[in-house]
């Protein structure tokens, strides 16, 4: 028997982020009659269109067309004009790179560092110490584990405005 748990989670569709992106950039209006099937419709008919013949290299007016959507809804979700996730999902949905941002990463690492201490209050600090070096880039005898990590959290932050234009986008 088929269960919510053991299915996988179906991708956004194209009308959800387009819905998400009305509401995003105009909060508590509703989109005008017709927006979201019009919109939808020509989108797809777009992608049909590029997935049959895809842009030759040289095609400047799409890769800059790309380009500007791309910069648009990077400097909007910088500018909190639009939710980053919002702006993650447009993307998304026409093929875009996603946005760069910055995380704040927590990870736990069993570490295990040989030292030579009279203590072990000593030895704990010594390992510290060694610990401390290993974050500096000083030499020292540390292995960290990678293995074992455990991925506790990981928060996106603000919009990274200071990377470049993504490669395939220059």
């Amino acid at each position: 028997m088929s269960t919510p748990e053991n299915h996988e989670p179906r991708p956004t569709s194209l009308e959800t982020v387009l819905r998400d992106a009305w509401d995003a950039f105009h909060p508590g209006q509703p989109a005008p009659l017709g927006w979201l099937t019009h919109t939808t419709v020509r989108i797809h008919e777009h992608l049909r269109t590029k997935q049959s013949a895809p842009p030759a290299a040289n095609d400047e007016q799409s890769l800059a067309l790309r380009r500007q959507v791309w910069q648009t809804l990077r400097d909007a979700a910088a500018e909190n004009d639009i939710d980053p996730d919002a702006a993650d999902r447009i993307l998304h949905a026409l093929d875009l790179p996603g946005l760069p941002r910055r995380w704040q990463v927590r990870l736990t690492l069993p570490v295990t560092i040989e030292v030579t201490a009279t203590s072990q209050d000593d030895a704990v600090e010594a390992a510290e110490d060694a610990i401390d070096a290993a974050l500096s880039g000083t030499s020292h005898d540390t292995y960290l584990d990678w293995d074992n990590t455990a991925r506790d959290a990981a928060a996106p932050g603000d919009i990274d405005t200071t990377t470049n234009t993504p490669a395939d986008l220059r």
